[in-house]
């Protein structure tokens, strides 16, 4: 019995080891007051909204020859517009949730955020453009605002070919 006496002597000291370990508290790195309150990865403000992308836009037609279009369509036309004008940016600057929609700012000087008024229906998604503040910059007053179906007019017009003959500089 006494050389079963140190084994037994080695499994208890052995398992009093091992449970003082869980006690031992695991190092930490302190975060700044920054670094706490912003998400790891930030949200991309250019990308349309996933429920945007497949909503209609319902503006009447200023072409009855004209196709109806999603809000993602009629930023892809947007985008191949500024791109066929030599851009080098996206016509999405950001997008913002409203109360009422979305408001998306542009990088282009010539147009004020646009604003979405859109009504979801169950699966169905349906937005109106709002008429269009060009900016205090337009002399004429009458040409200042554009509404919102001749801005899809343009950009459809514009943005399925580009008339650009030339490349790009």
């Amino acid at each position: 019995m006494t050389a079963s006496r140190p084994a037994l002597l080695i499994v208890l000291l052995t398992t009093l080891l091992l449970s003082a370990c869980a006690r031992v508290p695991l190092p930490g790195f302190a975060r700044s007051a920054d670094e706490a309150e912003t998400p790891a990865v930030a949200a991309d403000r250019t990308a349309t909204p996933r429920d945007l992308l497949g909503a209609r836009l319902v503006n009447p037609p200023v072409d009855p020859d004209t196709p109806r279009m999603t809000v993602g369509k009629f930023i892809e036309f947007a985008d191949r517009y500024l791109a066929c004008d030599c851009a080098n940016t996206r016509f999405v600057h950001a997008w913002e949730k409203t109360a009422e929609g979305y408001r998306l700012t542009t990088n282009s000087a010539a147009v004020r955020p646009l604003e979405f008024v859109c009504r979801s229906d169950g699966e169905q998604s349906a937005c109106f453009l709002t008429e269009i503040d060009r900016g205090a910059h337009i002399t004429d007053f009458e040409e200042r605002f554009v509404p919102g179906a001749e801005f899809i007019q343009f950009l459809y017009d514009n943005g399925v070919s580009c008339a650009r003959e030339t490349p790009c500089p």
